[in-house]
């Protein structure tokens, strides 16, 4: 088996391009690989809203339950970022509970998969971002950007700020490809790869069987190894990918 990393911060271009997806794709490919997996979300925002949180969709995937506060060390009703939910609920963040806890649970696990809340530049504390706490965990970065127009100047600046503050970018994964793509998605991957000179680490379609908020796992199961790189554990190639992408430009 291809060495995995033994941590990946899974990190958004923005908030809704599909983090706890790729983060439950990439625990579920990991473990076919025969990795033991932990998932933890640092600070978890919106837990009054319907339906699962992130890291209980992730449980549904893997079919497994976590249930432990390692795994996520803060909760906060308010869908917001998380230094102003934190506020709202009335309760500070402790980094060192958080870093505790990712320690923990890289004792006991071959890999542990961060998901961060919204994109790096999304603060915890009043002069504390995500940014820092995944630079503090010394864990790679591997970010979730959305195919369509636009993703180029969020996907370039996710990336020149990854880079600023130091950290190691293990790739680019394009979520929610659509069948039929448009002038933009056939162009945008080979233009972030060669811009960003990040390689893209995977490319999963677009799914309208997938709800987190619901649920709805659709077929990440089936379809998770074959979209990301064998760098994850995956199948995809993304030579190929890019190659006929060109054909149909």
């Amino acid at each position: 088996m291809t060495s995995l990393p033994e941590s990946i911060f899974v990190t958004g271009t923005d908030t809704g391009v599909g983090k706890t997806v790729i983060t439950a794709a990439l625990a579920w490919t990991f473990m076919q690989a025969g990795s033991k997996v932990s998932v933890m979300k640092p600070v978890q925002t919106g837990t009054n809203e319907p339906g699962p949180t992130d890291l209980e969709f992730v449980e549904i995937v893997l079919g497994v339950s976590f249930n432990s506060e390692d795994n996520c060390p803060y909760s906060f009703p308010e869908p917001l970022a998380p230094l102003t939910a934190s506020r709202f609920a009335g309760q500070d963040i402790d980094i060192e509970k958080i870093k505790g806890a990712f320690e923990k649970l890289r004792s006991d696990n071959d890999t542990v998969i961060v998901e961060g809340a919204g994109g790096l530049l999304v603060p915890i504390l009043e002069n504390y971002l995500m940014s820092d706490l995944a630079l503090e965990l010394e864990m790679p970065v591997l970010i979730v950007a959305r195919p369509d127009l636009g993703t180029l100047n969020h996907t370039l600046l996710t990336v020149e700020s990854a880079r600023s503050k130091g950290l190691d970018i293990i790739g680019i994964v394009i979520n929610n490809f659509p069948p039929s793509p448009g002038k933009a998605e056939l162009t945008n991957p080979e233009l972030i790869n060669r811009l960003s000179g990040v390689p893209i680490a995977g490319v999963y379609p677009g799914d309208s069987s997938i709800s987190v908020e619901q649920g709805k796992i659709g077929e990440i199961r089936e379809v998770a190894p074959s979209t990301l790189s064998p760098l994850l554990a995956g199948t995809f190639d993304a030579k190929e990918f890019l190659s006929g992408l060109a054909k149909n430009d």
